[in-house]
C-alpha cells in the first residue's frame, strides 16, 4: 500500500520547478531545430486498471478447469528514446499483482480466489504519432517482449512466455519539460504447450489476453 501511494504522489506532484515553466515555450524550436516536434526523452511513471484474462484448464497444470484473472489496478514505467521526427523507441515495464478466479461468483457476486497471481511485462517497441499539435499528441504503439507468469500458488513456479502489446493514446503538454498521457493498451501472452508435448493439440483461442487503461505523467528531458 505504501508503494502505491507513493506512486500517486510521483504521479499527481510533479516538480514545481517544471510546473513553472512559460507558456512561449510552445513557439520555440525543438532541440533538433523544428518548431513542434516532439524529439526528447520521455520517461513516464503510471497507474491504470487491467482487466480480462483466462487460463485455461488444457495450457496449463495449475487448475483442472478454466480459471480467471482477477480484474485489478496495474502499475509500471516507460521510458522513450527519440528516433526520427516524433516516432520513438519504448521500453515498458507493467506490473499487475491480482488473484485467480473460478469465475462462478454469478452476476455482482464476488468471485471465489484460488490463489495469487503476478504479471509483469517487459516490452520494447515504437510509439508512432499522428495528427501532431502543440495542445495535444495521439498516438498509436506496437511492441513486443515477454511476460512473466508468476502464480502464488503451492508447488507452482513462475514462467517467462513471449507476449506482444498494442496501444492508442493521447499525450497532453503542460509545458517544455511536463505533461500528461492517457491510453489504452491490449496485451497478447503464448501460453503454447507444444514444447513439452508435441503430441499435444494447440488451441490458438487459448493464449492469454488482457487490456488495460492507464494514466501518468511524463517527464521530457
Amino acid at each position: 500500500m505504501r508503494r502505491l501511494l507513493l506512486l500517486v504522489a510521483i504521479l499527481f506532484i510533479p516538480a514545481s520547478s517544471l510546473l513553472a515553466q512559460d507558456e512561449p515555450w510552445r513557439n520555440r524550436p525543438s532541440r533538433y531545430g523544428r518548431t513542434g516536434a516532439d524529439n526528447f526523452f520521455e520517461l513516464m511513471p503510471f497507474l491504470g486498471y487491467r482487466y480480462g484474462g483466462t487460463i485455461f484448464a488444457d495450457q496449463s497444470r495449475l487448475f483442472r478447469q478454466d480459471v480467471d484473472v482477477e480484474s485489478s489496478t496495474n502499475f509500471g514505467a516507460n521510458f522513450a528514446i527519440p528516433i526520427t521526427d516524433g516516432w520513438k523507441v519504448e521500453l515498458l515495464v507493467d506490473r499487475q499483482n491480482t488473484h485467480f478466479t473460478n469465475g462462478a461468483g454469478g452476476l455482482f457476486a464476488p468471485n471465489d480466489r484460488l490463489g495469487g497471481f503476478d504479471i509483469t511485462y517487459f516490452q520494447a517497441g515504437a510509439v508512432i504519432p499522428f495528427a501532431v499539435s502543440r495542445s495535444a499528441t495521439p498516438y498509436i504503439a506496437v511492441g513486443a517482449g515477454v511476460a512473466n507468469l508468476d502464480p502464488r500458488v503451492s508447488g507452482a513456479s513462475s514462467d517467462t512466455r513471449f507476449a506482444a502489446n498494442a496501444a492508442i493514446g493521447v499525450k497532453v503538454p503542460i509545458n517544455r519539460n511536463l505533461g500528461l498521457r492517457l491510453e489504452e493498451r491490449g496485451y497478447f501472452t503464448s501460453l503454447n504447450n507444444r514444447d513439452n508435448c508435441r503430441s499435444c493439440y494447440y488451441n490458438y483461442n487459448h493464449d492469454l489476453y488482457q487490456g488495460e487503461t492507464n494514466f501518468g505523467v511524463f517527464f521530457r528531458f
